[in-house]
């Protein structure tokens, strides 16, 4: 029987505090734009999700091959050096990897193809003529993350047990309740409460559970 690992990804597979629209932000001069966002984030983010939508029009009017340049940038700037190494061998033991956040595909697609991940989600914003619209085109909240863990799971005949969320966030609890839920490097007390356990960095400690 197949197992399934989903590892979250700011935090924990890349080593930042920022999350991957704010590090985009940054590198087209527009963090000030995103400072502002994400202040009101933080003053809302336990009651439920709220602030995509503002976050993808910060990107109005930028190229999208420009956003894709940095998106790889950040993923080779950011993901924990030991990453790959864990993920070949959690896969060689049999387990298929996945990369659920919140974070633009941009970047998600640049870890799917860094790490070899059996599937991966995020947002994606909407683009036309290779220009950013501002828009969502696919919303991935933590909701969003919830529904895709539940594809993947009937699409593989997955059960609960047969499944395991890495996270740092209380936008990774909705996720956590279809599995067995260990914490990763936080001291939210919202996310280690909800957790089996709570592990600290580097990643490798994870080895010690699979």
């Amino acid at each position: 029987m197949q197992k399934l690992i989903v590892f979250d990804v700011d935090g924990v597979l890349l080593d930042t505090d920022v999350g991957g629209f704010k590090l985009l932000a940054a590198a087209i001069g527009k963090a000030e734009e995103m400072r502002k966002q994400h202040e009101e984030y933080k003053k809302r983010m336990h009651a439920g999700p709220w602030g995509l939508e503002q976050l993808a029009e910060i990107f109005k009017g930028i190229k999208e091959a420009d956003l894709i340049k940095h998106a790889e940038k950040i993923v080779e700037k950011h993901l924990r050096p030991e990453a790959k190494e864990v993920i070949n061998k959690l896969r060689s033991k049999g387990y298929l990897i996945v990369a659920y956040s919140s974070n633009p595909s941009w970047i998600m697609n640049m870890l799917k193809k860094e790490l070899q991940l059996d599937d991966v989600c995020g947002n994606v914003v909407e683009v036309k003529n290779g220009i950013v619209t501002g828009k969502l085109s696919v919303k991935m909240d933590r909701y969003g993350k919830e529904q895709h863990i539940l594809q993947f799971m009937q699409r593989h005949k997955l059960t609960k047990q047969d499944v395991f969320i890495i996270g740092d966030s209380v936008t990774d609890l909705p996720m956590a309740q279809h599995g067995t839920f260990y914490a990763f490097n936080t001291s939210d007390e919202a996310v280690t409460s909800k957790a089996k356990k709570s592990i600290q960095p580097p990643l490798t400690n994870l080895l010690k559970l699979f």
